[in-house]
């Protein structure tokens, strides 16, 4: 690197023509909407629905528990190879997960959702 902070390589010699520099956002990156402006901005797209607490659905949790199942067994593949398809570690991880499900499922359907 030079003195003044350039560089000496011949890459940087080399002027494609390419700039690198920063845009700010402008009138056109924000979206109109039926009269309402919206951008990306968290919670832009219902900004004035109200979030309500409520009680988990059996779908909802099948859903989640099917993901810990499946993400378990990738990364159990992952860190301890074929032996996480051994019928008695499937069956161990299906049994803990199944439980794990029931019992946060009936935690939360039963649970106050105004706590």
């Amino acid at each position: 690197m030079a003195a003044d902070g350039s560089d000496d390589d011949r890459v940087a010699e080399s002027d494609d023509g390419f700039v690198e520099e920063y845009e700010f956002a402008t009138e056109a990156d924000v979206i109109d909407v039926e009269g309402e402006t919206e951008g990306s901005v968290a919670g832009a797209l219902a900004p004035d629905a109200e979030v309500t607490p409520g009680s988990p659905s059996l779908e909802n949790v099948l859903f989640v528990a099917l993901g810990v199942y499946l993400s378990t067994l990738v990364l159990g593949q992952m860190v301890v190879g074929s032996a996480v398809y051994a019928p008695t570690t499937l069956a161990t991880i299906t049994a803990v997960v199944a439980v794990g499900s029931a019992v946060c499922y009936a935690l939360f359907a039963r649970s106050d959702p105004d706590t």
